[in-house]
């Protein structure tokens, strides 16, 4: 039996990330334009449908929040929310041809504070890991397993998206502390 609701995957996020990890960041409408010209049609609030997905899963950051001003039809201000790709995404296989579009589209620099994001992140794994184990006599073995196999492959794609954010030496000191929170998980 297969669980209700959506789907955690889905191949709308996966594009996402990829024409973030092209454009480093981009606003909502952005993102929008974006997806219509490398992958084609989407729903509006599909795609920010899962751009809110994508940020309570840690596939996206935001990056910035900006008040742009200027003659919108609701009003004379805007405030515009700048995403990066997070930790946990997933790009989505592309053609050469998408390859192509995605090269061509704008880049911008990412300015958000790299060490905040880890450490949040970070926290998150713990707080899981604690309730956890104040829950771990009442669950099935199935479940235990499930939730070590999840905990591993979040902490592996952390690991990997801090290799590409910090020095090695940093790095190496998360990479620690992270294989010492999941040698905890099994003792």
């Amino acid at each position: 039996m297969t669980g209700r609701g959506r789907p955690l995957k889905t191949e709308i996020r996966e594009k996402i990330a990829s024409i973030l990890m092209h454009t480093g960041q981009s606003y909502g409408y952005e993102i929008y334009k974006s997806y219509l010209k490398v992958f084609g049609k989407i729903n509006l609030r599909n795609l920010y449908y899962n751009i809110k997905k994508g940020l309570a899963l840690g596939e996206f950051i935001i990056a910035d929040i900006k008040r742009e001003v200027g003659a919108f039809t609701w009003g004379a201000e805007s405030q515009r929310i700048y995403y990066t790709i997070g930790p946990y995404a997933k790009t989505y296989a592309i053609g050469e041809k998408q390859n192509e579009v995605l090269a061509a589209l704008p880049q911008k620099e990412v300015k958000i504070d790299f060490d905040k994001e880890v450490a949040q992140k970070i926290s998150e794994l713990e707080q899981q890991i604690q309730h956890y184990k104040a829950e771990q006599a009442r669950l099935k073995y199935e479940d235990k397993t499930k939730f070590r196999s999840s905990v591993k492959h979040r902490i592996d794609m952390l690991k990997e998206w801090m290799a590409s954010k910090f020095d090695k030496q940093k790095a190496h000191e998360l990479h620690v502390k992270l294989d010492l929170m999941f040698a905890q998980l099994n003792q």
